[in-house]
């Protein structure tokens, strides 16, 4: 755009370079003010934190239930122990109304034999009742449609029950016909690209045969079975109503609706990469799918605590982490240290930080919020109601830095721990994106890791996290991530295998990010404009 030209030919004019490079034009003069307090971030205090947050008497943390909200009151204590003003009402905790969902029965039927939920087949969340029959099933190969193999073509599937294979054609060394190598495409490394797909061209419902059927429900069994949390008046709700059920079935089953045909799956396969063409048969078998869902209404809660600037105290920053985790499970605590654990402590470290400086009289310019959400595992819900409940208007929202899991390291960086992956700091702001790589440059040295700011990159961790709220309406953002590990999402995200000292680095890097934004004498760029 043209405000995008402008913005850029004035980082230029102003010493900044391209994306990735150096940034010339800050001083790389240390604040020693900046670095007195930066200090105060310890792995010590961190540690003292999360070994309350992350034991097994805050239950998992879920949102709704009684250990979530033990720790927003341990929280909220912290903030008015530190110093930190509510934000509204004398009050630290944002109540918000949400509906739960918990799935009470889920049924399919196929030429009047009965299906057995998490045995034969599984649904994805749907988060309403539903009952859909039909006539007919398409069987439609791999469910893709690229320019070098089609499934849909000259295919009508509106209003079909469609049924295809899980991944992508592969030839017998393994070469995709998609990629032409051996590595994977899009279409079979984002689970939802085919749901959407064949949405778009009218399906009913979209069944996928699993060929690791018993290990998916085994992987999956928590995320299914567990209740869906909605906000009531939430903005996603229409698109709920236009949601298509999504059901990953065995190979049994789907032997069984191919059965009339004299197919099998295996051999629909070999049939596809011997003639390297699509194939798609129409199977006249009744299909019943019912879901069924009790619901309740519960409440949750956000926490913030605010230190008010000194001279454009309407301007503010936040800086966020989700404190929910994944509750109790078949008597499991999932304790969620790193997920987000790691995130809560570090918004209360730079939080205390930041506390400590205005009592020794080094008042932030800017407003300072410091605010852990709620439900963010059931759908970023906290940040939602907060970014259309806003304390402070959108407009006034300077930059979001999001903290998502730091305390502990991935695979790609077992060699060089000192790491951290920063991801949309250039979408929005190209300033914020240099502020944060001139403190980095100047105080931490950590190697900021730019992989999945990649809008390619098949993970859309871009989209997955608290920031994104924000980004939605404007917001220049930053999230902060160290990446997936072998725990992640499993009781075993225990507090043993943070790593606190890197912890405590990673948080130094956000405080002086925020030290920096919230104290220059010009409110940072934004590219696009926020909304009111």
């Amino acid at each position: 755009s043209e405000l995008r030209i402008l913005v850029t030919c004035y980082l230029l004019f102003m010493g900044f370079q391209p994306f990735g490079a150096t940034f010339i034009s800050f001083s790389q003069t240390k604040d020693e003010n900046a670095m007195r307090f930066a200090k105060t971030i310890t792995a010590e205090d961190a540690k003292k934190h999360l070994s309350v947050l992350a034991s097994d008497e805050y239950e998992g943390r879920e949102t709704g239930k009684e250990g979530q909200k033990k720790a927003a009151k341990y929280i909220a204590e912290n903030f008015k122990r530190m110093g930190l003003s509510p934000t509204k009402d004398n009050n630290y905790l944002q109540e918000f109304p949400l509906r739960l969902r918990t799935p009470s029965a889920i049924s399919i039927e196929v030429d009047e034999k009965e299906y057995e939920n998490l045995k034969d087949f599984y649904v994805f969340p749907y988060g309403k009742d539903l009952e859909l029959e039909a006539k007919r099933i398409l069987f439609l190969g791999y469910g893709i449609s690229d320019e070098k193999y089609n499934d849909y073509k000259n295919r009508d599937v509106k209003g079909k029950i469609v049924l295809v294979l899980s991944g992508e054609p592969m030839s017998e060394d393994s070469v995709s016909f998609i990629t032409g190598a051996k590595e994977l495409s899009d279409w079979t490394t984002i689970y939802r690209k085919k749901t959407e797909l064949a949405k778009s061209k009218g399906a009913e419902a979209l069944l996928v045969v699993n060929t690791d059927f018993e290990n998916n429900v085994k992987s999956l069994t928590h995320y299914l079975t567990s209740p869906s949390m909605k906000l009531p008046q939430e903005k996603n709700s229409s698109q709920e109503e236009k949601k298509m059920p999504y059901m990953g079935i065995s190979m049994k089953m789907a032997n069984n609706i191919l059965a009339p045909k004299k197919l099998t799956v295996e051999g629909i396969r070999k049939t596809i990469l011997s003639s390297k063409q699509s194939l798609s048969i129409e199977i006249k078998s009744s299909f019943e799918l019912e879901i069924k869902n009790k619901e309740d209404k519960i409440s949750s809660e956000n926490v913030l605590g605010m230190i008010e600037g000194s001279e454009w105290k309407d301007e503010a920053i936040f800086v966020t982490a989700h404190y929910d985790h994944l509750g109790v499970h078949e008597g499991k605590v999932f304790n969620g240290a790193d997920d987000d654990g790691s995130g809560t402590v570090a918004v209360m470290e730079i939080a205390e930080a930041f506390a400590r400086a205005k009592k020794a009289g080094f008042v932030p310019k800017r407003t300072m919020v410091f605010m852990t959400v709620a439900g963010e595992e059931k759908g970023l819900l906290g940040s939602s109601y907060y970014t259309d409940n806003p304390v402070f208007p959108i407009a006034n929202t300077v930059c979001n830095l999001n903290i998502d899991m730091i305390g502990r390291t991935d695979d790609a960086h077992k060699d060089s721990i000192n790491y951290l992956y920063i991801i949309g700091s250039d979408k929005i702001s190209t300033e914020l994106h240099a502020i944060n790589e001139n403190a980095n440059s100047t105080y931490t040295k950590l190697n900021l890791d730019y992989t999945f700011n990649d809008p390619k990159d098949p993970n859309r961790f871009y989209y997955r996290s608290d920031h994104y709220n924000f980004a939605e309406k404007g917001v220049p953002i930053i999230f902060y991530f160290n990446g997936i590990h072998e725990d992640y999402h499993k009781e075993t995200d225990e507090i043993s295998k943070i790593n606190f000292d890197l912890l405590a680095k990673r948080a130094q890097l956000i405080f002086y990010t925020a030290w920096e934004t919230a104290n220059r004498k010009t409110r940072i760029i934004s590219d696009v404009s926020q909304e009111k």
